[in-house]
């Protein structure tokens, strides 16, 4: 997606797409299934050649991987807890996760919903959308 006038906004990553409701999309090999989030010439798993159109993966999943980061680059508030989550319409994301992640090891295996947010913006006002992935409290 690109700026445009009406939202004034550009998402962080190819994948992500904004709009009323945010989604993480990807294409699915036509062969065997497997899901990309990013265009690819060939399927890593069958060497298939065809995918199908973009197709929207979802914005929430569970999670399926967590740590905590205590080193990152200048400016990078430290500790954060990152993660992976399994989309519920296939195939897997990297991300930050929020909410109840007091503990990252009780994370795994939970539900997380996406949320977007600026996370910078340019000299002519245009904002850069970034995600991360809430994980939910257990009811």
């Amino acid at each position: 997606m690109t700026a445009s006038a009406t939202t004034g906004a550009i998402p962080v990553a190819a994948y992500l797409v904004l709009g009323e409701r945010p989604q993480i999309c990807g294409f699915r090999c036509a062969a065997c299934d497997a899901v990309y989030l990013l265009r690819r010439t060939s399927c890593s798993r069958c060497g298939h050649d065809e995918f199908t159109d973009r197709t929207q993966l979802g914005d929430a999943g569970v999670v399926t991987a967590a740590t905590v980061v205590h080193r990152a680059p200048p400016g990078v508030d430290t500790p954060f807890v990152s993660g992976v989550v399994a989309l519920d319409g296939g195939g897997f994301v990297r991300t930050n996760l929020t909410g109840d992640v007091a503990d990252p090891v009780a994370a795994v295996g939970r539900r997380a919903v996406m949320r977007t947010r600026p996370v910078a913006t340019d000299s002519s006002g245009v904002q850069a959308i970034g995600y991360e992935f809430e994980v939910q409290k257990l009811s």
